[in-house]
């Protein structure tokens, strides 16, 4: 399977320059993800190192009390920006409660392969997406021993972010659980048009 996928990224691999093939061979053997899975989830753990490692650092520099602000921005941007992004690949996506559902979607297809959706309710005035899977950010923050400092769920302002460019009266109801200790969470977002 390996190979497989290293054929399949060949355009951005077949610039790489080796000794020789026995030294390519025990690299690619050693190094290179098994399949697109694998690739996925390993690019995930490193935006979320960047994310927890970052929040650190503020922690260290300017303390503690600071990580949780820059948190907070870093998502409701981020949500800002996967909103633009969602509606340039698709400029017909509805000016409605369904963008929400709309863009956790992109989000989740393009750069969180950890999480699964449940699409409860998809209507004008009301969507409600349920979300299931490993939180990464979670995980992160908890192994650098910073959570106590974050607002959880992390994901919060993301859909704040949203709900700036769809630019609607609506009101965002959520709950959050934890529900295994490898941090596999659930959550619900319930956004009603007012």
């Amino acid at each position: 399977m390996k190979q497989v996928l290293f054929k399949d990224l060949g355009e951005s691999r077949n610039k790489d320059i080796f000794p020789s093939q026995e030294i390519k061979e025990n690299l690619v053997n050693a190094f290179f993800p098994e399949d697109t899975l694998t690739l996925t989830h390993n690019l995930s753990s490193v935006t979320a190192a960047f994310y927890g490692l970052l929040l650190k650092n503020i922690g260290a520099a300017f303390g503690n009390d600071k990580m949780d602000e820059h948190s907070k921005k870093l998502f409701y941007d981020l949500g800002k920006l996967k909103t633009m992004q969602a509606f340039q690949a698709n400029p017909t996506l509805e000016k409605d409660t369904r963008t929400f559902a709309a863009v956790v979607i992109y989000a989740i297809y393009n750069s969180s392969p950890e999480y699964n959706f449940r699409i409860l309710k998809y209507s004008p005035e009301n969507t409600i997406v349920e979300l299931t899977g490993v939180d990464r950010y979670l995980k992160i923050l908890t192994e650098l021993g910073i959570e106590k400092h974050i607002t959880i769920p992390t994901f919060l302002p993301f859909v704040e972010g949203i709900k700036e460019v769809v630019n609607i009266p609506c009101q965002i109801e959520y709950t959050f659980e934890q529900t295994n200790p490898d941090f596999t969470i659930k959550s619900v977002y319930n956004i009603k048009q007012l």
